[in-house]
Parts: structure tokens; C-alpha cells; sequence
């Protein structure tokens, strides 16, 4: 049977992946082994299947304010090194117009074996995401809080929507990203397990059937992290701050702790109906927070907005979360707030210009991180 890491429940580790886009053209660039070179910090820097992405990481933090701490800390000391490399960082969920043929895999043997096993479907998956790990008491309650968090996936892919483009292509999706993810054979929504000892069964069998050679393998929207104990979130797309990051953590936390208080209670709901998770996580992909969320088994809806400013008041009214920069900045998206995805379908619709939109993207990410240094 695996092994469940202890951890400390409800702690956070937060993994952002990020563009290297060339300061000139702010097309993507296979730099990513340069800046690892020149990288003498902790181990929160590191590679991703392509030479032109990265990988920034948190330590294990208490809430999200730890977390973007960590994640501003890593940004500024990459900061000077990306100049010196004429380079920048975008961190949504696509690049608009960067095509996947064109990409270099980063030499390690795992991608290489990516590739040789899953081919074109592999080749694709040039798309950035948001991960956030939470602690959890012991492997049931692992489990127990997934199944609780299938009813929040969509509104998780919602507030994040940050891919609307793939290769040039106006996709029409606010989403593209999880359109890719999908196409992995173990990814997208989760196989439903009840317990602890069913989902080592599966895996027991995924293996034997050589279907996954690891844990690693199971790319879906939300797993069990036996090596650090942990349940990773895995659905979001990548936002265009660390501050909008971190506002998406804080709820991915707040909701984790309402799930486990749940299952703690023995009021978690049961499995929601799988055609209700795909159906949520479609209209959220398709129309971001103009979607219609499905709330109830007999197929009953909200405009997502409003579910959103429901979801807050309660996660608030019992205690799961404070009021913060955070809630503020999620409140004011329920109220109508453009996610980044609305941002740059405006910028496109007034320019015309993708260009223009990758660089906005670019600076987007850098004035937060220059302007939080001086602030200090």
C-alpha cells in the first residue's frame, strides 16, 4: 500500500508555471537551462517538459499570505537574471500564438519519456497551470475531501480562466488549456474511489496494466500527493499575478477546510453525478465567469458570479475565511470584475494585435513583482 507522508493539515504548497518570452519579441524562448545555470537559490526554481517553461515552488506555508511571500521572494531573485538573459515571464495559462512544434524538450529522461510514450498528445501540452497542494490529517480524509472538492472544480477553473488563445487561434473558450490536459489518457476529472484502499487498489492496477509508471502519471484535475501528504488541486490555469495567485489559493484553502470540517461532521455529500462535474467543468472552460454553474442533482443553475458570492459568504460566515486583500479581490470578480482571460479578449477585440497582448501579459506580471519591491 502507498504511503501517505505526514504533513500538517490544511498547510499549503503552491507550484506556478511560467513563460520565458524574449524581451523584444515576447515569443517563447528556450532559455529555461541558462537561468537554472545562473540560479544559486533554494530548490524553488525548477525545470518543465520544455526548454522555453519554469517552475516556481513555495515551501510548506501556513495560509496564501505565506505563500505569495515565497513565490515574490523566488520571482524577485529571478528577476535580474532574466534581464541579464534579455528574457521576461508570463505565468497564464497559454501563450497566444507560441506553437508546440517549435518547442525543445528539456533533456531529462522523463520527458523524453512523455514523448516516446504519448507522442503528438504529448507534444501538445504546452500549457502553464496553477498547483496547490494542501496538508491533510491522514490518507482517508485525503480522499474524502476530493470527493467533497468535485463539486468546486469548475468554480475553481472559472475564476482562473487565463488561456483564451492556442497557437493565434481565437478558441472561443475561456479555457483552452484544460481542453489539452484532457487529451492525456490520466488526465482530466478524477476515476471516483471511496476510500483510502480503493485508490491504492486502482493504482495497484494501473500499474500492473502498465497504464502509469508512477504516481506522476495521473494527471488529473485534482490527486492524492502520498509523497508529501498532501491533496494537489490541479484544475486551475495559471494566473497573470502572484497576487491573483494567491487570492485563487486562499479559496482553494478556505474550501479544503470546509471540506474536511465536513467529512470530520460526517456531512460530506456524496459523489456528485459525473456528468455534473464534466458539465460544470465545461461551462466554466467555455464561458469563464459568464457561465451558469450547476447546483443541484436535477440540474438546477446559478449564474456563477453569484454561486461565487454565496460560496464566499459562507466559507466567511463559518469561519473557513478571514476577510483579506484576498476575499476582497475574489468578492470583486462575483461582482464582475474581468478574470485575465475578459482581459485579454478586450485588449484583442481593441487592437487586433496578439502582440499586444503578450506583451501586456508580460508586463502584467512583472509590475506586480516590481511593484510589491518597492513597496517594501
Amino acid at each position: 500500500m502507498l504511503e501517505f507522508a505526514k504533513s500538517q493539515p490544511w498547510t499549503l504548497g503552491v507550484e506556478v508555471e511560467l513563460q520565458i518570452v524574449d524581451r523584444s519579441t515576447h515569443e517563447l524562448t528556450a532559455k529555461a537551462p541558462q537561468i537554472l545555470s545562473r540560479w544559486s537559490g533554494p530548490a524553488t526554481v525548477q525545470p518543465e517538459i520544455f526548454q522555453s517553461m519554469l517552475e516556481i515552488s513555495t515551501g510548506i506555508c501556513a495560509d496564501a499570505a505565506a505563500a505569495e511571500a515565497d513565490l515574490r521572494a523566488t520571482a524577485t531573485r529571478l528577476m535580474p537574471i532574466a534581464r541579464d538573459l534579455g528574457v521576461r515571464f508570463i505565468s497564464t495559462g497559454t501563450h497566444p500564438t507560441a506553437r508546440y512544434q517549435e518547442r525543445q524538450l528539456f533533456p531529462a529522461e522523463r520527458y523524453h519519456g512523455l514523448i516516446a510514450r504519448n507522442q503528438w498528445i504529448a507534444r501538445r501540452l504546452l500549457i502553464f497551470g496553477l498547483h496547490v497542494h494542501v496538508g491533510m490529517p491522514d490518507p482517508e480524509t485525503c480522499i474524502a475531501v476530493q470527493n467533497e472538492l468535485l463539486y468546486d472544480l469548475g468554480l475553481l477553473l472559472a475564476v482562473s480562466t487565463s488561456s483564451p488563445y492556442w497557437q493565434g487561434e481565437v478558441t472561443g473558450l475561456a479555457s483552452s488549456r484544460v481542453t489539452v490536459f484532457e487529451a492525456m489518457p490520466t488526465g482530466g476529472i478524477p476515476q471516483l474511489v471511496h476510500d483510502w484502499a480503493e485508490f491504492n487498489e486502482l493504482v495497484e492496477t494501473l500499474q500492473r496494466a502498465n497504464a502509469i509508471t508512477s504516481m506522476k502519471d495521473l494527471w488529473w484535475d485534482i490527486r492524492p500527493s502520498p509523497r508529501y501528504g498532501t491533496l494537489e488541486i490541479r484544475v486551475c490555469d495559471g494566473l497573470a499575478t502572484i497576487r491573483e495567485t494567491c487570492a485563487i489559493v486562499a479559496l482553494v484553502q478556505a474550501l479544503a477546510r470546509r471540506a474536511g470540517a465536513r467529512v470530520a461532521a460526517g456531512t460530506a455529500r456524496t459523489f456528485p453525478p459525473a456528468w455534473r462535474v464534466r458539465e460544470n467543468k465545461w461551462r466554466a472552460s467555455r464561458h469563464g465567469m459568464d457561465a451558469d454553474y450547476i447546483i443541484s442533482n436535477e440540474g438546477h443553475s446559478l449564474p456563477i458570479r453569484e454561486h461565487l458570492l454565496r460560496t464566499l459568504d459562507d466559507l466567511v460566515a463559518n469561519g473557513f475565511m478571514e476577510e483579506s486583500q484576498y476575499l476582497d479581490d475574489l468578492r470583486r470578480l462575483g461582482q464582475g470584475a474581468p478574470t485575465s482571460a475578459d482581459r485579454q479578449r478586450a485588449l484583442f477585440e481593441r487592437t487586433g494585435s496578439f502582440d499586444a497582448v503578450t506583451r501586456a501579459l508580460a508586463d502584467e506580471f512583472e509590475d506586480d513583482v516590481l511593484a510589491n519591491v518597492a513597496a517594501r
